[in-house]
């Protein structure tokens, strides 16, 4: 029996319900889901805590983790030994502020316990007040903090930046943060789920408690040099072929993102060094991949494509559409 060519791999978002949440994944991105209050889609997701299952091909009904059993570097990249998805992305859609919290980094998970995380924001769209609370001011120390703490004024020793669309935010382990109110977000984050909240706004959950903060391990793990900006800076963009476009957005040592633009039919040549996750940002697409038939990745959907496919073009859906943009997600 002939091997089945790599294609184009859709999966079942996890959603989660976090009192913070909104319901603009019901509305905006005409999820088919029931009342509720839907804070987090995890898109691509192989962790304990929610793991997205294959909907399209031969791994159909697996998770990520069989998939790779089965498939190893040829979805995750050539030379790969990894037994789980290394990475994460999540639509996050704050309808609250989340609490003010950190994630280790590598060397304080191997130190105090936990999962390392890095993550990156793109800002998909947010009211005009929404704001990202990211990283100390310069010169707070762990003297101000207990100080501010007694108080009830952590936020006052946070940084505060505007969120408007199209904004790149990097959140390494060890920077302290908040996601603001208003602010609609994709992430590309490490595989973890460790989370230490120092502040919660006094907010209640639903049983009418207070939810728990992990001050004691957050002050381990924090690192209080991360007080500059996190706004990663605009890239001039760099012509690759007819019809393409890319404009880097954010290269952590854990993954890299891109920012392509496609105007016009394009064929991609795709090494095997890393899968590319895709999320077109402001229209449909049109993905060929060789020996399969086209499909049609619609706006705000996610689209996982195996490390081994060598080739593969890419077109708006619609010939009198405007140009797409769409995410790229690939490890480095």
């Amino acid at each position: 029996m002939a091997a089945i060519p790599p294609m184009p791999i859709l999966l079942q978002p996890v959603y989660k319900e976090y009192i913070w949440g909104g319901d603009r994944l019901r509305h905006e991105f005409h999820r088919r889901l029931h009342p509720g209050t839907y804070a987090e889609a995890w898109e691509v997701a192989d962790h304990p805590d929610g793991q997205t299952r294959i909907i399209t091909g031969p791994d159909a009904g697996a998770t990520l983790a069989e998939a790779i059993r089965r498939r190893g570097p040829g979805l995750l990249g050539a030379g790969r030994t990894d037994t789980a998805f290394p990475l994460m992305v999540k639509i996050i859609d704050a309808r609250e502020t989340l609490s003010v919290q950190v994630h280790p980094d590598e060397a304080a998970a191997a130190r105090f316990g936990g999962e390392a995380k890095s993550e990156m924001w793109v800002v998909l769209s947010a009211t005009p007040d929404a704001h990202i609370y990211s990283g100390f001011k310069p010169g707070t120390t762990p003297a101000d903090f207990e100080r501010a703490r007694a108080a009830g004024a952590i936020p006052s020793l946070l940084q505060r930046f505007p969120a408007r669309p199209g904004m790149v935010f990097h959140t390494p382990g060890g920077r302290v943060h908040a996601i603001g109110a208003g602010c609609l977000l994709l992430e590309v984050q490490q595989d973890a789920n460790t989370t230490y909240r120092l502040y919660d706004w006094d907010r209640l959950n639903r049983n009418g408690h207070p939810r728990p903060l992990h001050i004691e391990q957050a002050l381990r793990v924090i690192n209080w040099s991360l007080t500059g900006s996190p706004i990663a800076p605009v890239q001039p963009v760099e012509t690759r072929s007819p019809g393409h476009t890319v404009r880097p957005l954010l290269a952590d040592p854990h993954f890299v993102v891109d920012e392509w633009t496609v105007s016009a039919p394009c064929d991609i040549a795709h090494d095997s060094r890393s899968f590319l996750i895709l999320f077109p940002e402001d229209g449909d697409l049109r993905i060929k991949t060789p020996g399969q038939p086209a499909m049609i990745l619609q706006r705000r959907s996610t689209c996982l494509l195996p490390a081994a496919l060598a080739s593969f073009s890419l077109q708006p859906a619609r010939s009198d559409a405007p140009p797409v943009r769409l995410l790229v997600t690939r490890l480095p």
